[in-house]
């Protein structure tokens, strides 16, 4: 009658797969668009396309890069991987709705200004004190769920959403950058 007992809609389920380095990352782009050559690659933002794209070609492989927000549903029969998580899960949301998305995987690196928001740094030591190779993915539903609390803390103290080149750049446009370091 009125839903009290109807679980809550969660949305887009998110898969995180995460690596120590950027190039441990796209590393395993490479191997993933050598299983599936169809695979498309989305970046949020022009700094990650292009480093990737950069990769890609150093490595004899030419392979787009597609940026998040000029993507639409052409691609709706062809696996999407993220490459890269928006500082905001709202807009991660918003973009795999409207690409008709029920779950989505996004590859990111501790690495990342997102990651050193909130201690990679030390993540990334305590991983290379445990003996994990870089090349080794990390999956776990905490990962995920410390990334989910992180974007929250992140929508609750931006000031201003706009397009930026890169993830540092977004996250010092909103005023975030420095509330952190």
């Amino acid at each position: 009658m009125f839903g009290l007992f109807s679980k809550k809609n969660k949305g887009v389920t998110v898969y995180d797969n995460i690596w120590i380095s950027e190039e441990a990352k796209f590393r395993a782009c490479l191997e993933m668009n050598k299983a599936n050559p169809t695979t498309v690659f989305i970046a949020w933002f022009e700094e990650t396309r292009s480093a990737l794209e950069n990769f890609f070609q150093r490595n004899s492989v030419a392979k787009q890069v597609h940026l998040a927000d000029r993507l639409n549903a052409d691609f709706a029969d062809k696996e999407l991987i993220f490459v890269e998580h928006h500082p905001l899960a709202s807009e991660e949301q918003r973009k795999a709705t409207e690409l008709g998305r029920n779950e989505i995987t996004v590859l990111s690196a501790l690495s990342e200004p997102l990651f050193r928001l909130f201690n990679g740094d030390k993540i990334i030591e305590m991983m290379k004190k445990m003996g994990i190779n870089e090349d080794e993915m990390l999956e776990n539903g905490m990962i995920t769920s410390s990334i989910r609390k992180a974007q929250e803390e992140i929508a609750k103290k931006t000031t201003i959403s706009g397009s930026s080149r890169s993830q540092a750049d977004w996250l010092l446009n909103a005023g975030i950058g420095q509330q952190f370091s």
